[in-house]
C-alpha cells in the first residue's frame, strides 16, 4: 500500500504505515469497554486516532515516542480528520527513520547561523561581541541549536524551530532599534540572539518533542542565564552592570509571572524583547493552527486554545 503522510490523508483512505506515537491514553467507552485515544504523528503533522475494543494489556504494550506500524482507515469526526486504527504493532527504532516522523523547518539553517554571526560581529560593544562569539563559535552548541525546537507544541515545534524563531526575533530587534534609536541596539540584539538559548538544554528532541529533566526541573530561562554567566566569566573585564541588564532580558522576556518570568520587564530593551518574542511566537502559532485545520470548507478554524478563540483563515 502506498504511503500517505498525514497531511495527504483524506476521509475514506485506508492506510498501513508507520507513525510516531505523540500521546496515548486508555479510556472507557459508555459500554464499559476500553479504547486507545492516540495522537499519531509524522513529519507533516499530527492526527487524532482511536483504537476501539482495546485492553489494559494492549495499552501497556505501547508508550509515547514509540514507532508503530498502524493499519486502519481515515474518517471525519466533528469536521476533523480522525484515524480509526484496527491493528497496531511496535517497530524497532532501526526500522524507522526519525526524519520521517518529526517536522522540520523549511528554512536554510546554515544561512540563519551565518546571519546570526554577521549580526553579532556588527555589535559595537566588545564584551557583547566576545560573548556572542563564545556561543556562535562553539561547534557542538551550534549543532544542537540548529536541531532544537522552540517549543513542544505551540510554536516552532519542529527540528530547527529554535533557530528559525531566534533569527526572526533578531530581525525584528534590528528593525525596532532603527525605529527607536534610544534603545541600546547591541544589548537588545544580544538578548534576541540568546533569549531562548537555554532551550538547547531544556528539550529532548531525539524522538518527539519533550522536556528534558533539566527543562522540567529548572526551565529554559535559568538554564540560559547560567550558560550566559558561565561564558561571561571567562571574558576579561566584562562589566557586571552590562551582564545584569542582559540577564534581565533573559529572565523577563516571557513578560508575566504566570508565564514563567521570575521578574517583569523593567528596561526599554526588556519590554521590546518581550513583545517581539511574543509577536513571532503568536504569528507562528497562528500559521500552525491554520495549516493543521483540516476542514477546507470552513473559513474559520476549530476553537484554538492558544488564542482562546476561533481564527479566520481565509486569505484575501
Amino acid at each position: 500500500m502506498e504511503r500517505k503522510f498525514i497531511a495527504d490523508l483524506k476521509p475514506g483512505d485506508s492506510f498501513q504505515q508507520a507513525f510516531l506515537i505523540r500521546d496515548i491514553q486508555l479510556r472507557t467507552q459508555r459500554t464499559g469497554n476500553f479504547y486507545l485515544d492516540l495522537e499519531l504523528m509524522d513529519r507533516t503533522g499530527v492526527a487524532s486516532a482511536k483504537f476501539w475494543d482495546a485492553s489494559q494489556a494492549l495499552y501497556e504494550a505501547f508508550a509515547a515516542d514509540d514507532f508503530v506500524l498502524a493499519k486502519g482507515r481515515a474518517e471525519t469526526y466533528r469536521n476533523k480528520l480522525q484515524l480509526v486504527v484496527s491493528d497496531l504493532r511496535k517497530l524497532a527504532p532501526s526500522e524507522a527513520d526519525v526524519a520521517e516522523f518529526l517536522p522540520q523547518t523549511k528554512k536554510d539553517l546554515a544561512a540563519l547561523v551565518a546571519r546570526l554571526r554577521e549580526v553579532a560581529a556588527d555589535i559595537e560593544d566588545e564584551h557583547l561581541r566576545k560573548l556572542l562569539a563564545a556561543f556562535l563559535d562553539d561547534a557542538e552548541l551550534v549543532s544542537r541549536f540548529r536541531r532544537a525546537p522552540a517549543g513542544v507544541s505551540i510554536h516552532h515545534a519542529c527540528l530547527g524551530g529554535l533557530l528559525e524563531h531566534t533569527a526572526a526575533v533578531v530581525e525584528l530587534a534590528l528593525r525596532l532599534a532603527d525605529l527607536y534609536p534610544n534603545l541600546n541596539r547591541g544589548l537588545l540584539v544580544a538578548g534576541a540572539i540568546l533569549h531562548d538559548i537555554g532551550k538547547v538544554e531544556s528539550f529532548d528532541y531525539t524522538r518527539g518533542f519533550r522536556y528534558s529533566d533539566a527543562g522540567g526541573l529548572i526551565g529554559h530561562l535559568p538554564l540560559g542565564a547560567s550558560m550566559i554567566e558561565h561564558r561571561a566569566e571567562k571574558i576579561e573585564g566584562f562589566p557586571r552592570p552590562l551582564l545584569e541588564q542582559l540577564l534581565h532580558l533573559i529572565y523577563s522576556h516571557h513578560g508575566q509571572y504566570e508565564f514563567g518570568s521570575p521578574v517583569l520587564p523593567a528596561t526599554a530593551e526588556a519590554i521590546a524583547l518581550h513583545y517581539i518574542d511574543n509577536l513571532d511566537a503568536k504569528l507562528a502559532a497562528f500559521e500552525t493552527a491554520v495549516l493543521e485545520d483540516w476542514n477546507e470548507q470552513d473559513n474559520w478554524t476549530e476553537w484554538n486554545r492558544v488564542f482562546d478563540r476561533r481564527l479566520f483563515k481565509k486569505r484575501v
